[in-house]
C-alpha cells in the first residue's frame, strides 16, 4: 500500500547553526539545500560564547585581564557578525526566504533551542566538530545537547 503525497511540506522553517567553522559550514550547505527542496525558509543563528579562548580565561585574575577578555568576546562577535552576514545574503542569493539571528549566550545549545522555539523551526541543522564520542565526550557537544533537548528534528551534518 503506497501513501498519498502529502501538500504539506516535511519542513516549512529549517534553523542552522553557524560559526564559520568547516563543520559548520557543511551544516549551511545541506540546510540550504533541504529550504530549496522543500520550499522552506531558513534561520540561520550564531552564537557568540560568553567566555572566551583558553589562553584568555587562563590570563584571568591579572591586571588588565578584563580588557583582554572583553576585546577576545568582542572579537568574536564581529566575525560571527560578518559571517552571518555573508551567510544570509548567500542564501537569499538563491532564492531563499532567511531570518538571521546573533546571540550571545554561555550555552550555545540553549541559545540554538530559543531560536529554534521563537522562528516556530521544524529542523535545525548543526555541524558535527568532534570526530569521536570520546573528544565530544571530553569537551561537551553542543550537537548532542540540542537533539536530546529538541522537541523536532535535528540533522547532524558531517
Amino acid at each position: 500500500m503506497s501513501v498519498p503525497a502529502s501538500p504539506v511540506p516535511l519542513y516549512r522553517r529549517i534553523l542552522v547553526a553557524t560559526g564559520g567553522a568547516p563543520h559548520s559550514e557543511r551544516a549551511v550547505e545541506r540546510a540550504v539545500a533541504l529550504a530549496q527542496h522543500f520550499g522552506a525558509a531558513l534561520d540561520i543563528v550564531a552564537v557568540v560564547p560568553l567566555a572566551s579562548n583558553a589562553f584568555v580565561n587562563m590570563a584571568s585574575g591579572l591586571p588588565g585581564s578584563e580588557t583582554l577578555e572583553a576585546q577576545a568576546v568582542q572579537d568574536a562577535r564581529q566575525v560571527r557578525e560578518e559571517h552571518l552576514r555573508r551567510t544570509g545574503e548567500q542564501a537569499r542569493q538563491q532564492g531563499l526566504e532567511v531570518g538571521e539571528y546573533l546571540i550571545q549566550a554561555a550555552k550555545p545549545a540553549e541559545a540554538i533551542l530559543e531560536v529554534a522555539r521563537l522562528t516556530g523551526a521544524d529542523l535545525i541543522v548543526l555541524g558535527r566538530r568532534h570526530t569521536t564520542a570520546l573528544s565530544a565526550a571530553l569537551a561537551g557537544s553542543t550537537g548532542d545537547a540540542v537533539s536530546h533537548a529538541a522537541g523536532i528534528d535535528v540533522l547532524i551534518a558531517r
